[in-house]
């Protein structure tokens, strides 16, 4: 259960320009899932949307926080306790920065990134990365900030998309490529046979913000909000899932 949670990758023209239709979030969103191992409670995780203390008026701070629960917590004797901060920009379609604060196991790691969007330069404060600035491109985003872009922006069929994202010290290129169809019952406010669509993260590595190793598929549900209502991830032995447990709609559209 080593890293809950993963997602993160091409220029400026690609990058996040922002959506011409209303962003499908906003301040006061929450999504709360239950992760499960071989249908037994592992943990649970959140994300979250708030105005952003920092980057000025109209920046989003997203938040994901996962914590180990149940028998796999109690039997490792491994925990989990992790949350990550991320400020972007809807106006410009840019993250501004990202704020790590993981705790797996006896593995221990907070780190700071800030972007220029405009100068393309991204400043490190990690003591387990040498550098402390890095030139990424105007506009790249923090592996966060990547998963609501892929929201406000859809996922075409046969067309997919590409993001650039910068993390833990590296530059790539995200795909994000749809995969099928499913109807899902959901707790309520979402209810029965839900319409969703499944999305991949075309990842080469894993990031520390969703699970660190196997293949991610994602199900969002198939209209205009896009919400994550399935996470699943394939391990050594079997499947690690995340299933929505809870839905809070932003502040100022409610459920």
């Amino acid at each position: 259960m080593a890293g809950l949670w993963v997602w993160a990758a091409l220029a400026t023209a690609l990058a996040a320009p922002p959506p011409a239709a209303p962003l499908p979030f906003g301040a006061g969103e929450s999504v709360t899932f239950r992760i499960t191992y071989a249908h037994l409670l592992a943990g649970r995780a959140t994300l979250s949307v708030e105005p952003s203390p920092q980057g000025g008026r109209g920046v989003l701070q997203f938040v994901a926080e996962a914590k180990s629960q149940g028998f796999f917590s109690w039997l490792l004797q491994f925990r989990v306790d992790d949350r990550t901060l991320s400020a972007w920009d809807p106006a410009t379609g840019c993250s501004l920065r990202i704020e790590k604060h993981l705790h797996e196991g006896r593995l221990v790691r907070d780190q700071l990134v800030v972007f220029g969007p405009e100068s393309g330069m991204a400043s490190v404060t990690d003591p387990k990365i040498k550098e402390t600035r890095f030139d990424v491109g105007p506009c790249t985003l923090d592996v966060l900030s990547a998963f609501f872009v892929t929201r406000a922006r859809g996922v075409a069929e046969g067309e997919g998309m590409t993001l650039p994202v910068f993390d833990n010290g590296r530059r790539y290129q995200l795909g994000v490529r749809l995969r099928g169809r499913e109807r899902l019952d959901l707790p309520p406010p979402l209810g029965k046979g839900v319409p969703t669509v499944i999305v991949e993260p075309l990842l080469l590595e894993g990031t520390g913000l969703f699970v660190k190793a196997g293949r991610l598929m994602i199900w969002l549900t198939d209209d205009a909000r896009r919400i994550p209502v399935r996470l699943r991830s394939k391990v050594a032995i079997g499947f690690v899932s995340a299933d929505l447990e809870s839905y809070a709609g932003p502040a100022d559209r409610g459920p």
